[in-house]
């Protein structure tokens, strides 16, 4: 929990300005939480909360700054939604900030209503829809 803090407080309070009463909710302790590792060291987090009995939501998910773009976000994002579908979610939702809204849709979320402020940050209530199958090829 200690270093899902830290990547926290770095990511959230320091980079973006969350005031720590906001980001550490404490609603942790109700969560699986994430770390990601690269390297032998500890670049990321995220954390699953059951809503309700039917949504699950992906929460907090962090990567440092000098980390990004090496597929750590991507790698936390499967291993959650395929915890969350494990876990018999219905829904499985996140509150993206709409900077991130292209990286979320790739991996097959999707964005209803507007976009609204949540910690003076704009963002966008997304659900995960899973991608359909291919059809089998037809000899």
């Amino acid at each position: 929990m200690e270093a899902a803090f830290h990547i926290r407080r770095v990511v959230f309070c320091d980079e973006q300005k969350v005031d720590a009463q906001e980001e550490f909710d404490g609603l942790d302790g109700d969560c699986r939480q994430y770390l990601a590792r690269r390297g032998g060291h500890i670049v990321g987090t995220a954390r699953l909360r059951k809503d309700s009995a039917e949504k699950t939501k992906i929460e907090r998910v962090a990567v440092l700054q000098e980390e990004r773009g090496h597929g750590v976000g991507q790698e936390l994002m499967f291993r959650t939604i395929k915890d969350a579908k494990s876990d018999g979610a219905g829904t499985i939702a996140i509150h993206a900030q709409c900077h991130a809204q292209t990286f979320y849709k790739a991996l097959g979320f999707f964005q209803i209503g507007q976009e609204f402020e949540e910690v003076d940050i704009p963002h966008i209530y997304m659900e995960y829809q899973p991608p359909p199958c291919a059809p089998e090829k037809v000899p």
